[in-house]
Formats: C-alpha cells, sequence, structure tokens
C-alpha cells in the first residue's frame, strides 16, 4: 500500500521546489548558490530542478493554481522570512496539489489495483474525521 504523503513527497514537493528555484532565476535574479542557500538544499539539486530533470511530473497547466503560493513563497524567501512560515506556505501548495487531485493518475500508475475514481482521501472528501482526544 502506497501512501499519498510517500507520493507527493516524490513529485510534490521536488515540483514546488522546480517551480520555486525558476521563478528566483527569472523575477529575482538569484544564482544557483543563492537558491541553494535559501531552500536548503545543494546547488546541484537546484541545478536539476532549473534543467528540468527534476521535478517535472506536472505540466505547468496543471500547477497554475499554485502559481499564486509559489511566488509567495519567492518573496518569504528574498525577504528572509521565517522557516515556519515558509514551510507553512509548501504545505498549502501541497494541500491545493492534493486537493486538485493531480497525485492520482500517478498513484494509479504506481499501485494498480486503487480505484482512483472511488478514492477520496486527497480531496477532502473522504470519511475521515479528526480524533478527538480527552485528556484527565
Amino acid at each position: 500500500m502506497l501512501l499519498p504523503a510517500e507520493i507527493e513527497a516524490r513529485t510534490s514537493v521536488p515540483a514546488i521546489r522546480a517551480l520555486v528555484a525558476r521563478k528566483l532565476v527569472k523575477e529575482h535574479r538569484m544564482n544557483q548558490q543563492d537558491i541553494a542557500k535559501a531552500l536548503g538544499l545543494t546547488q546541484a539539486a537546484v541545478s536539476n530542478y532549473l534543467r528540468g530533470r527534476r521535478g517535472n511530473i506536472f505540466s505547468d497547466d496543471d500547477l497554475a493554481s499554485i502559481d499564486g503560493i509559489v511566488s509567495q513563497i519567492c518573496t518569504m524567501l528574498v525577504s528572509g522570512a521565517d522557516n515556519p512560515k515558509i514551510i507553512s506556505k509548501f504545505d498549502e501548495a501541497c494541500q491545493v496539489i492534493r486537493h486538485n487531485r493531480l497525485l492520482c493518475s500517478i498513484h494509479k500508475q504506481l499501485d494498480a489495483t486503487l480505484d482512483v475514481e472511488n478514492c477520496h482521501v486527497c480531496d477532502g472528501e473522504s470519511e475521515w474525521k479528526p480524533l478527538t482526544l480527552k485528556l484527565s
């Protein structure tokens, strides 16, 4: 059983990083070394994102829904915002990707037994309810 979070870590996070890296180069004129430092990556990883060797599993149209969030992440990185705020924006972008069901086709390719048409774990329509703990 492959969990959506595992697919997200392999696809969504690299895709978001690639978008951020490209935007930082294009709009903020940052070099690869500075982007690597800002994202906590190696310069080689940033190079792979910029060349499309990594993080290019989704189409640009698929990711248009997170363009505003990516812009906010870039602004936050350039202005030196606190890491928890930046992490929160990355998580927000991942939530949008999940909600738009962009992981479903990938999940189906990796797990042929999964009925993605009737699975609504990622889009918020599942039967799951948060657990309420009562501490005594």
